[in-house]
C-alpha cells in the first residue's frame, strides 16, 4: 500500500514539473529580403544562356505554380567580350512552337507538357561574335527595376581525355560503368565537370534522353592528381533510381549503350560554386549536413553565377 502511495506522489510531481516548466513562446520570423538569382553559362561554341529569377520565402507559398511564376522576363541583359558589346534577346517558354520544345526542354529543363504552362525565358543571342571561345573572357551588365549588376568569366583552354570506355561491373557481362583516361596538364589549375546524354532511342521512336545530365557529384578539380595520368570512372545518372531495374543494375549503363560524354574545364572560381552547389544538393535534406554558403561572382547583391565551360565531346559504345 506505500508503495502505490509514493508511486503516486511520484507521478503526480512529474506532471507539475511538466506543467510549471511549460511556456508560450512566440516567435518572430525573420524579415525576408528579395533578390534576384542569375544562373548564366557560356560553352565553347555555344552562344549565352542568362536565365533570372528571385528567391523564396521558405515561409510563403512554394507550390508549383509560385515557384515558376518567380522568373524575370522583363530585364536587359548586355553582354561583352571584351572588345564589343551587344543587348541579348528574351526566348520564352510558352512562345516555343511544339515541334522545338525538345529544343526548349534543354534550354530551360522543364518537361515540353509544362512548356507552353509557364512563363520562363533566357537570355541569349545568335550574334556569333559571342559564341563561346576558349582562352577568352566575357561579362554580362543586368539592369532590373532601377539596378544592375555585374558578373564576368573566363572559358580556359579545355583539356582532352585520353580516351573513354566501358567496362562491365564485376560479376556481370551486360552492365558496368563508363571509364575514361585523363592525363592533368602539371603547369596550370585545372578543374572538370562531367555530364552524360545517352543517345539510344526508345519507345515511339523517340530519343531516351533529351538533354545532357550530371552525375551526382560531377566535378572535380586536380587538388591531388595535379599533373598525374590515370584513370576514372562515373555511374548512369538516368537510371540510379529506376525501379524498373534491378536494384543491382541501378546507375549502370547497358552493353550496346551508346553515350555521348560531354567533358568540360572550369576555372577554379567556376568549380568552387559548382563544388558547393553539388554538395548543398545532394545534403541539404541531411538535418546533420554542415550548411554552406554558396559564392556568387555577381556583384550588386545577387546570388548565383555566369559560368564558363571549356567543352570537349567524346562517343562511348558500352561494348
Amino acid at each position: 500500500m506505500r508503495y502505490k502511495y509514493y508511486t503516486y506522489c511520484l507521478i503526480c510531481v512529474s506532471l507539475f514539473f511538466e506543467y510549471a516548466c511549460q511556456k508560450d513562446v512566440t516567435v518572430t520570423l525573420p524579415t525576408y529580403d528579395e533578390k534576384i538569382v542569375v544562373d548564366g553559362k557560356i560553352e565553347t561554341g555555344l552562344p549565352p544562356i542568362i536565365i533570372l529569377s528571385t528567391t523564396k520565402d521558405i515561409f510563403s507559398n512554394n507550390s508549383q505554380d509560385a515557384i515558376f511564376g518567380d522568373f524575370i522576363s522583363d530585364a536587359l541583359i548586355i553582354i561583352s567580350n571584351g572588345t564589343i558589346s551587344d543587348t541579348l534577346e528574351t526566348i520564352c517558354s510558352d512562345e516555343i512552337p511544339k515541334d522545338f520544345q525538345e529544343i526548349g526542354y534543354a534550354l530551360f529543363g522543364i518537361p515540353p507538357s509544362l512548356m507552353s504552362k509557364y512563363h520562363i525565358c533566357a537570355y541569349s543571342t545568335l550574334n556569333p561574335a559571342f559564341f563561346g571561345e576558349a582562352g577568352k573572357s566575357y561579362s554580362i551588365e543586368i539592369q532590373y527595376q532601377g539596378k544592375k549588376y555585374n558578373a564576368s568569366t573566363t572559358i580556359v583552354e579545355p583539356t582532352f581525355l585520353d580516351s573513354v570506355y566501358w567496362k562491365p561491373e564485376k560479376n556481370m557481362q551486360n552492365y558496368g560503368y563508363a571509364y575514361a583516361h585523363l592525363s592533368d596538364p602539371v603547369d596550370r589549375y585545372n578543374a572538370y565537370i562531367w555530364e552524360v546524354l545517352r543517345l539510344n532511342i526508345g519507345k515511339g521512336n523517340l530519343p531516351i534522353d533529351l538533354k545532357f545530365h550530371k552525375t551526382g557529384n560531377p566535378v572535380f578539380d586536380d587538388q591531388f592528381i595535379n599533373g598525374n595520368s590515370f584513370e576514372f570512372f562515373y555511374e548512369n545518372p538516368r537510371t540510379r533510381r529506376d525501379t524498373s531495374l534491378s536494384e543491382q543494375y541501378r546507375g549502370l549503363y547497358k552493353k550496346n549503350d551508346t553515350v555521348l560524354i560531354k567533358f568540360s574545364s572550369l576555372d577554379k572560381s567556376t568549380f568552387d560554386f559548382l563544388q558547393k552547389k553539388y554538395v548543398q544538393v545532394n545534403t541539404g535534406t541531411n538535418p546533420f549536413s554542415i550548411p554552406l554558403n554558396i559564392p556568387t561572382n555577381v556583384s550588386g547583391g545577387a546570388l548565383g553565377y555566369f559560368c564558363g565551360f571549356s567543352t570537349t565531346y567524346y562517343t562511348l559504345i558500352c561494348k
